[in-house]
């Protein structure tokens, strides 16, 4: 995995050959910080046409009213127009994040894209199957 982007609370990664990206979460953003990472996911996507992503969000901590209200605006809407077509997540230990990303996850249901997401608690499992062949095509496009 080639590094597209780190800081102190996300690390950015992704293979191009498996198409796949992954973003590691830690700590709490909220504000600019939390909308420049989720933009940077959506760019990294974009720009090497991923259609597999891992979100390792352990420990990724609360997202404020305000980033929920955002993300529901702008993040939510954009992951289901990319290219992915699924999606890994490991959620986070804070109960509070797991009710937040919950609520961006039943939205991106309203969208009519053919997007999987499955929770794991094993990265080995969720890369497992993510690199699965069913459904998943190196050429697919439509984040």
């Amino acid at each position: 995995m080639q590094v597209y982007f780190q800081n102190s609370f996300v690390k950015l990664s992704y293979d191009k050959h498996l198409k796949l990206g992954k973003a590691e979460w830690r700590g709490r953003l909220h504000g600019a910080e939390l909308r420049e990472a989720y933009l940077l996911c959506h760019e990294l996507i974009n720009r090497f046409s991923l259609v597999r992503w891992l979100a390792d969000d352990r420990l990724m901590g609360t997202i404020s009213p305000a980033d929920l209200k955002w993300s529901l605006e702008v993040h939510v809407p954009r992951m289901a127009k990319s290219h992915l077509k699924r999606l890994a997540r490991i959620p986070s230990k804070f109960e509070v994040n797991r009710e937040a990303v919950g609520v961006m996850i039943n939205k991106g249901y309203t969208f009519d894209v053919p997007l999987e997401i499955r929770d794991f608690e094993d990265e080995n499992e969720a890369m497992d199957w993510l690199l699965e062949p069913a459904q998943v095509s190196a050429t697919a496009s439509s984040c």
